[in-house]
């Protein structure tokens, strides 16, 4: 959540954590073999499942975050351990959040890490080594891709938005349902099967409008600071209100559209 803006000392300190994940996000995901695909794990849900190099990658993340400072403990994906979820300090990785795209040589995926203190989000870095692009973002410090400053889209209309969004499968014929109504509203849909990216594209301007349902705290971690700093705002589907650093269901786009966005796709 949004706070008092960070005195220079603390800003510049998030900015120096946001440089270092982006040297992990950037070393361990071009490292990343391509052809290493095997599946290892099983998750719930449709082609849910995390191959050998989601695991190989996330192993080199925590060893390089913890040869920072060991003592800082880490929320990644393929080991999650819920108990770290509210320590005062922590990393959030995403080691490839996109692994469907992945193992079927789409370029849309990537790292992701987000660095929490004291219940928000301070840095963050996404990388996408195929697409080679690197988002970064430091809280009072604005956001980046590719080292030049990031904003999102003055879109203020959604019958206008481009949007991006992954609701429930079963409501695409259901009427009234939140896809239905944002595919009726919005001038045109997708989904690239990669949250964290998909919040990077808003946060630059590529899609106006960002909605999701079913986020765990990697996904939404660090590309939500991204997304702040460059503009946006961050809302809970279920509340309407401000989202959590782990906030499960969220509208993120420019202020007017995450507030239309909220109120048209309310208790649905």
């Amino acid at each position: 959540m949004p706070g008092a803006a960070p005195k220079a000392p603390e800003r510049d300190r998030f900015a120096a954590l946001a440089r270092f994940a982006a040297d992990v996000a950037v070393s361990a995901g071009d490292a990343i073999a391509v052809d290493d695909i095997a599946i290892v794990t099983r998750k719930r849900g449709r082609a849910n499942f995390a191959t050998a190099a989601d695991h190989a990658a996330e192993r080199t993340i925590i060893e390089l975050l913890r040869g920072r400072d060991a003592s800082v403990p880490v929320l990644a994906e393929e080991s999650a351990r819920k108990d770290v979820a509210g320590a005062e300090r922590l990393w959030v990785v995403d080691p490839i959040d996109g692994t469907l795209n992945f193992s079927r040589a789409l370029p849309f995926y990537c790292v992701a890490i987000g660095y929490v203190e004291g219940g928000r989000v301070r840095a963050a870095a996404i990388h996408a080594p195929r697409l080679g692009e690197t988002f970064v973002a430091s809280e009072g410090s604005g956001a980046t891709r590719n080292g030049v400053r990031i904003a999102v889209s003055r879109v203020s209309k959604l019958g206008e938005a481009f949007a991006v969004a992954s609701l429930r499968f079963g409501e695409t014929r259901t009427k009234g349902s939140r896809f239905v109504t944002l595919n009726a509203t919005c001038a045109r849909l997708r989904v690239l099967g990669s949250a964290a990216l998909e919040i990077c594209y808003v946060a630059s301007g590529r899609f106006d409008l960002f909605v999701h349902e079913a986020l765990s705290p990697w996904d939404i971690a660090g590309p939500s600071l991204i997304a702040r700093e460059a503009g946006a705002e961050i809302r809970s589907l279920k509340t309407g209100s401000d989202a959590a650093w782990n906030e499960r269901q969220v509208v993120i786009a420019n202020p007017k559209l995450a507030r239309d966005a909220s109120k048209l796709l309310a208790r649905r």
